[in-house]
């Protein structure tokens, strides 16, 4: 009894251990499934169908091996990636890194506007008024709300999610052929379609993005998690990484058996979410249409506040979600700059974001090996990181990963150049 006591008393601690370390590493991945990534998803799907979603397991394992570096990279030197990598390697290199970042990044903040749009018209509510008031609240409670608080919120939206699991069972899917097609080996044809591969690319870069890998070392370092926390970490991480897949995998399960099935292809969640309800009712429509809100009002707090503690850490601003007005101003503009820019634009009624998609994702896809050399070369610094230096399997994985990725957007740039895409 007193053996059955003690284990008792262990779980409980570890349960309290794990739900003071909860934040950061789910919500960096489930975010990764912003606007943006469901519209790359449901592209890729109605194209390609559960074929979209191959390798997903080898993406899993990288999203949590990457998240897991970042943030043992913070807890060690309480210092964000960005920050390290200006110290490190000065601010010539910054410089350069966060145009890039900040580029990539403009295109993600675009595609969570636009996805917010497509939300607010799917509900017919007057988009342009909702739109506005929307972003003047996400501003208000970055700006006005600590740290504790936006986190609170962030793991309220991903309830949102769970649309896309209704969804994907009213699609009425063949389970089985879904499975083998994503984890086994998907139809031949596509194996040799450039195209496809361009696409698995653009999906790899909502999955595994640019952003995501200074977004979690940043964040925790707002949360103050120490070394003893790493494991708990780490396992948070692994928990995220399985969360988001799971919820990326059904929305391609839901795009696939409604409008793969029937040649219907798309070229955003706006149209998707209108084209199934003939192959699985209103109310596969209306939850496409709330897991859409859910994903672009995250997404759209979420890119913002990545750019801005990069460029607060890469140029020695404060940038702390703690912070006060004053003292954050710079940290907390800039995330307002990126918000109103995106709002200007996509009030255009004539503006359509969606179908840059692919390309703003590729181009995620294809600053991978950029971010993965600052990951390889910081975390496996001895000096940096002492006895927890990243050294083994990860390490290896994540290198072998980044040639991989470099060689397949080599590839399929030359097919787009050449038009073979």
């Amino acid at each position: 009894m007193q053996k059955f006591a003690e284990i008792l008393q262990r779980f409980k601690y570890r349960i309290l251990i794990f739900m003071a370390v909860l934040g950061p590493g789910i919500i960096t991945a489930v975010a990764d499934n912003d606007a943006g990534g469901v519209a790359t998803y449901t592209v890729a799907a109605s194209t390609f169908g559960m074929a979209s979603r191959f390798l997903i397991v080898p993406e899993a394992i990288l999203l949590a091996i990457t998240q897991d570096i970042g943030a043992r990279i913070a807890i060690v030197t309480r210092k964000g990636l960005g920050g390290l990598i200006r110290e490190r390697y000065g601010l010539q290199v910054s410089m350069i890194l966060f145009i890039l970042y900040f580029i990539t990044n403009t295109g993600v903040v675009l595609q969570n506007v636009s996805g917010l749009k497509s939300a607010y018209q799917l509900f017919n509510f007057p988009w342009q008024i909702s739109l506005i008031g929307t972003c003047a609240f996400l501003i208000f409670i970055v700006v006005k709300f600590n740290y504790k608080r936006i986190q609170n919120i962030f793991l309220f939206m991903m309830l949102f999610y769970v649309a896309y699991v209704i969804s994907a069972w009213l699609s009425n899917p063949d389970w089985k052929e879904a499975a083998y097609e994503s984890l086994v080996l998907p139809k031949t044809e596509f194996l040799t379609d450039i195209g496809y591969w361009f696409s698995r690319i653009a999906v790899l870069g909502t999955t595994i993005t640019a952003w995501g890998q200074f977004f979690i070392s940043s964040f925790i370092l707002d949360k103050n998690l120490t070394p003893s926390h790493l494991k708990a970490e780490r396992t948070e991480i692994a928990l995220g990484a399985i969360v988001t897949s799971v919820f990326s995998w059904m929305m391609a399960v839901a795009v696939t058996y409604t409008l793969f099935v029937n040649k219907i292809t798309v070229t955003d969640g706006y149209s998707a979410a209108l084209a199934m309800t003939p192959f699985a009712g209103n109310m596969s429509t209306m939850l496409f249409s709330v897991g859409l809100l859910g994903a672009s009002i995250l997404g759209l707090t979420i890119v913002p506040l990545a750019t801005a503690y990069v460029f607060s850490e890469m140029f020695g601003y404060e940038g702390s979600l703690d912070a006060d007005l004053k003292k954050g101003r710079l940290f907390y503009t800039f995330f307002t700059i990126q918000i109103l820019v995106a709002l200007g634009i996509t009030l255009f009624p004539q503006t359509s974001l969606f179908k840059l998609t692919l390309y703003a994702d590729f181009l995620n896809g294809a600053m991978l090996p950029v971010i993965f050399f600052f990951l390889i070369k910081i975390s496996g610094d001895e000096e940096m990181m002492g006895k927890y230096r990243v050294s083994g399997l990860s390490r290896y994985i994540l290198i072998g990963s980044s040639f991989v990725i470099t060689g397949a957007v080599l590839v399929t740039f030359i097919g787009k150049i050449f038009n073979i895409v």
